[in-house]
């Protein structure tokens, strides 16, 4: 009978502390506001195994809803998650990786060396487009439409079905 209290008295908590935590994320999840600067960005590209600065990118008019995918080459969680940005884009889903907080081009080569294949081209932000896009953490996904408004931002590690289920609510 002991056992079957404690049990209990368990799943209680367990509960309490899942609704607690996705009251937490939730606070962290709110839908964003305001667009995305339609500032050119310099493009890190590869070629032939190497990665060189190739030219500026400016966000494509039109073309529907993309993700907007915020890292750090520093952040541990990016490093779980950088991997899977090649599945995204053979999927067909229109993602675009931008890299913020990083002290060098050679530190986010180092990065982008480190998954070979996760992607060809990767935009190169600065702290000021961080300031403006008011990213507080990484990973940090933004689910952008066509005429560069931010209809969405999430915060943090996503697992991937949890991230399938966002990224096929926005229709991307």
């Amino acid at each position: 009978m002991t056992w079957i209290k404690q049990g209990i008295q368990f799943t209680v908590v367990l509960l309490a502390a899942l609704w607690l935590g996705s009251w937490v994320r939730g606070m962290m999840m709110s839908p964003a506001q305001g667009s995305v600067p339609d500032t050119p960005l310099p493009v890190m590209t590869q070629l032939h195994n190497d990665w060189f600065v190739n030219g500026a990118y400016s966000p494509p008019v039109g073309g529907g809803n993309r993700l907007v995918y915020l890292f750090a080459p520093w952040c541990t969680i990016c490093k779980l998650t950088f991997p899977h940005l090649k599945e995204w884009q053979e999927q067909g889903r229109a993602v675009t990786p931008v890299a913020l907080s990083y002290q060098s081009p050679q530190e986010l080569t180092d990065f982008l060396e480190s998954f070979p294949g996760a992607t060809e081209q990767v935009l190169m932000g600065n702290s000021a487009l961080a300031q403006q896009l008011d990213v507080l953490a990484f990973p940090t996904y933004l689910i952008v439409d066509d005429t560069g408004t931010i209809l969405s931002s999430r915060v943090g590690y996503l697992p991937e079905w949890m991230l399938g289920l966002y990224l096929d609510y926005y229709q991307i």
